[in-house]
């Protein structure tokens, strides 16, 4: 296993619309339960090292929000994992991060430590449209947070945006990619507005029944333009919600979309190594408690429907031969015929003018595992 991801599952708060395994921080520190996960997180990770895991190409520490933890305990933590990387060619090592908890500070020890990639939780510039995501982020908290990453002239670092938020308008949406843009990160994700159950009730009860189906409408017409601009700007789209300049592409999330294993540890991480895949109980208090993971034996044919999936959101897309015993073979004649994919060199792919209705294609593409 040469890829890690680590999970810090503690926000300020939670925002409206998350569907990630996130609790606030302050009951749990008031307990001082923050402190025992990250000593229950060093054991399970030195238990899967004597196992033979490692060392590490890329480790991700996502959550939730890292930066919440106290300075010096994730910035311990990250140096070990950084030890964990020695040897490793150009290691890669993320780290989370929101608005309002970090610092020019905390910035310089992080990069001291070893990590050589940030990822911002910026969502919107907007106010009014975090406000609509129950996002509690200041814009002063977002431009502080800008300007300290700027200060430190950090390289390799990204921005999350969230595309067709309930009320967001063309004008909104074209402000929050030039805002993006002008604060200069290597890479940007632009994600559509997932809904979870609550999310959706909270919008339909306050903005109206029609919102989510208008904030829809408006991702099917300006989407492309959105992704038009992106690419305007330098960055290119590899894979369907992320663009980035050449050469700063995440490594870490390559690897999934790739097929390859990885470990994932703390509450609610997944596992996938061969054929079984592990996956951590998702509340902090069960993960606390040493609950045992949940297994599943995957079949091989489910990881080849994974892996096309995935690697079919890219821009280099899968070898065909790969996986071929997962594609209708009707579907695919009839989708390159259309031009909706591309085969060239033994490689599948979409093209390009058809990531933005991709879940479209795959669907009529993939044979699900029985």
């Amino acid at each position: 296993m040469r890829h890690l991801y680590v999970h810090i599952p503690f926000c300020r708060s939670r925002c409206r619309y998350c569907d990630f395994a996130s609790e606030p921080l302050g009951p749990h520190a008031r307990a001082g339960r923050v402190e025992d996960y990250v000593a229950l997180l060093r054991s399970e990770l030195n238990d899967w090292v004597a196992r033979g895991a490692g060392p590490f190409e890329t480790v991700y520490i996502g959550g939730g929000t890292p930066t919440v933890l106290p300075a010096r305990l994730l910035v311990d933590l990250v140096g070990d994992l950084r030890a964990l990387q020695a040897g490793v060619a150009n290691p890669e090592l993320t780290v989370e991060a929101n608005p309002g908890t970090i610092d020019r500070e905390l910035l310089a020890a992080l990069a001291a430590a070893g990590v050589t990639r940030l990822s911002l939780g910026v969502q919107s510039f907007d106010p009014a449209l975090r406000a609509a995501l129950g996002r509690s982020v200041s814009q002063q908290e977002v431009e502080s947070a800008i300007a300290a990453i700027g200060a430190m002239g950090w390289e390799d670092w990204n921005i999350d945006l969230v595309f067709g938020i309930p009320g967001q308008d063309w004008v909104s949406a074209a402000a929050d990619i030039e805002a993006a843009v002008g604060a200069g990160p290597s890479h940007i994700s632009l994600y559509d507005l997932t809904y979870t159950r609550a999310y959706a009730s909270w919008v339909r009860r306050t903005m109206g029944a029609g919102a989510r189906r208008a904030a829809g409408a408006f991702v099917e017409e300006h989407l492309g333009a959105a992704v038009a601009r992106l690419e305007a700007a330098g960055y290119r789209r590899y894979e369907v919600s992320n663009f980035a300049r050449p050469g700063f592409e995440c490594r870490h999330n390559l690897a999934y979309w790739r097929g390859e294993d990885y470990l994932g540890i703390g509450a609610s991480a997944v596992s996938t190594v061969g054929l079984l895949r592990r996956t951590n109980p998702r509340e902090v208090k069960a993960y606390l408690a040493r609950t045992p993971a949940a297994i599943e034996q995957l079949s091989s044919e489910t990881r080849r429907w994974e892996r096309a999936m995935l690697g079919l959101r890219t821009s280099w897309g899968v070898g065909i031969d790969e996986v071929a015993p997962v594609l209708d073979q009707d579907a695919l004649r009839r989708l390159l015929t259309g031009g909706c994919l591309v085969e060239r060199c033994g490689r599948l792919s979409l093209h390009p003018q058809y990531l933005n209705v991709s879940n479209a294609v795959l669907s009529s593409l993939l044979v699900e595992p029985t």
